[in-house]
């Protein structure tokens, strides 16, 4: 049923006026005038009077046909203007149809019989794709049960009107306000229905626009909206125009990858790959904003209109920050303080544990050696607040140097043999075979190493590899430990690097630690100017990294000749 938008000639009525009707008859009495003379000698014989007498005859005579077969003429002539106006108004009213409506016309079994033209340009569909299908082919949400239910009230006779999410072919979805009218045959069959539909995609897109711009705009942190494909920015709010100096007539000329270096790229692109690969729904990374430090947050969503953007709010995080320095400055206080005498209490405990003061029994032996190990277990805690504060603070000193990153990871791997024999797993090592340089310190990145291995143990099951690498990442060396553990939990993630967190395994147990290592990891790698992150999937298993700038050999021979503290 493809609805004609062309105009049709309409037929043109030429009006006949009285004077050339008069003038008709008068001619073609005169003509029957003259046959009846030469026909009937008789009336020539009457001369002029006869003429005339004859003449009046016949006008009165055709007069009376012209009088007759006006009033047959009349009528059908007004009964075609009627028809002509009612043509003209059902080729108007289908042509607003097909310019504003897209309509379709289906069976009783709900397969498509018809569609007008204007559905095949807004839907995208060739009209053989559709005729002869079910009309849930182009729907959005497929629910049997409402589509048998609109059925019903249509094959009874009543007009369903409604709103519905059609698909078009290039999987965008729509939104239309529906009127559906039935049509029976002249037995009263049902025959079938005509769905008219009226797209308002457009007009719900911007209220939710306008109304998502007022909230977000308002919003103190800076929101991006932009493409999963081409990072084209489609929407910034007012703090981030602001810091970028940017306007909304321009903003969508620019990615948001045009915002960062090259550094930062590459680190963005790795924060949003797991959203889009579908491993995770949304990423946080911590970041040297301009204005301090900062998090991004971004997850994935979707326009009214069905189209997939990725939103990224970059959160300011200084006052956190300094909240938290406030809060380990205080316990390091009292750390520090405990230090002492904590390091007294374990040296009387190992003397005691070497007989200086007599032998033990068994039992005094048992509760002596119960009481050095939580000593040490106080002492490591200790320890780790207040490097952790140093670090924080700046106050903690970095002797970097040239270093083999291949080296370091065998070291590492030796280093922590035995308590990964403890723990009854073991290191497996992956190296380059080119030499991964960097600049750093070789002891607080052996620290770094020997936390993420420790933990990498701590939750893989007995008999499970743990496997130590360094991949080559363009212009960084990155260096992982992957585990075969129960993987992170979602609502661990966000929280997984702050200080004293800790996490509870498959089985809700916690392992023994601090909750400070992987803290200290992150001040460790971040003094070396580089990125910590971890991947994990939950029953799998867990991949935490780090990532350092390459050190090129001219690099390698400047920095040699002098001593970096940072």
């Amino acid at each position: 049923m493809t609805i004609a938008s062309e105009s049709f000639p309409m037929p043109k009525l030429k009006p006949v006026t009285s004077l050339s009707l008069l003038l008709s008859d008068v001619t073609i009495a005169v003509i029957l005038t003259m046959l009846l003379i030469t026909w009937a000698p008789q009336f020539a014989a009457l001369g002029s009077k006869g003429f005339f007498l004859l003449f009046v005859l016949t006008s009165g005579f055709v007069a009376l046909i012209t009088v007759v077969s006006l009033s047959f003429t009349k009528p059908n002539a007004a009964a075609n203007r009627v028809i002509a106006a009612r043509d003209l108004a059902i080729h108007l009213r289908e042509k607003a149809l097909n310019e504003h409506t897209i309509v379709t016309m289906s069976h009783p079994n709900g397969r498509v019989a018809a569609v007008n033209q204007n559905f095949v340009d807004i839907l995208g569909y060739d009209v053989d794709e559709i005729v002869g299908r079910k009309s849930e082919t182009y729907f959005w949400d497929c629910d049997e049960g409402e589509f048998e239910r609109v059925r019903e009230i249509v094959s009874s006779g009543r007009t369903w009107k409604g709103s519905q999410r059609l698909r078009t072919k290039d999987g965008r979805r729509l939104a239309f306000e529906t009127t559906i009218l039935p049509r029976f045959d002249d037995t009263g069959r049902f025959e079938n229905s005509i769905s008219i539909r009226t797209d308002v995609s457009r007009a719900k897109a911007q209220g939710a626009e306008e109304g998502r711009n007022a909230v977000i705009e308002a919003l103190p942190d800076e929101v991006y909206l932009y493409d999963p494909e081409t990072y084209r920015l489609s929407y910034a709010n007012e703090n981030a125009r602001r810091r970028l100096r940017l306007d909304l007539e321009n903003l969508q000329r620019f990615s948001i990858l045009d915002l960062l270096n090259a550094d930062e790229k590459r680190r963005f692109k790795d924060h949003i790959a797991p959203i889009l690969s579908g491993e995770a729904p949304r990423a946080h990374l911590e970041v040297d904003h301009v204005t301090g430090p900062a998090e991004i947050l971004t997850h994935l969503d979707e326009t009214p209109d069905g189209t997939r953007v990725l939103v990224s709010v970059v959160r300011d995080t200084s006052e956190r920050k300094k909240a938290e320095q406030i809060r380990l400055s205080s316990v390091a206080t009292v750390s520090h303080e405990l230090r002492t005498p904590l390091t007294s209490i374990k040296g009387a405990l190992r003397l005691l544990e070497s007989g200086v003061a007599g032998e033990l029994g068994p039992d005094a032996a048992r509760m002596v050696t119960v009481a050095r190990r939580n000593s040490d277990r106080l002492l490591t805690i200790v320890n780790d607040i207040l490097d952790l504060e140093k670090m924080a603070s700046g106050e903690t000193t970095f002797q970097k140097k040239e270093i083999d990153l291949g080296a370091l990871l065998c070291e590492a791997a030796e280093a922590n043999a035995a308590f990964a024999a403890e723990c009854g797993v073991r290191f497996e090592t992956e190296r380059p075979e080119e030499p991964a340089l960097v600049w750093g310190d070789p002891d607080r990145l052996m620290q770094v190493m020997s936390n993420l291995m420790s933990n990498a143990a701590k939750f893989s099951p007995d008999g499970a590899s743990i496997r130590l690498g360094i991949e080559d990442r363009e212009d960084v060396w990155r260096v992982f430990v992957s585990d075969q553990g129960p993987g992170i939990p979602e609502a661990a993630r966000k929280t997984l690097f702050d200080n004293f967190t800790q996490v509870a395994d498959m089985a809700g147990k916690h392992q023994q630690g601090t909750g400070l290592g992987l803290s200290i990891c992150r001040e460790i790698v971040s003094r070396h100017r580089g990125h910590i992150a971890f991947e994990t999937e939950v029953g799998k298993g867990s991949t935490f990294y780090f990532e350092l700038g390459k050190l090129d050999a001219k690099a390698a021979s400047a920095s040699a000749r002098q001593i970096s503290v940072a």
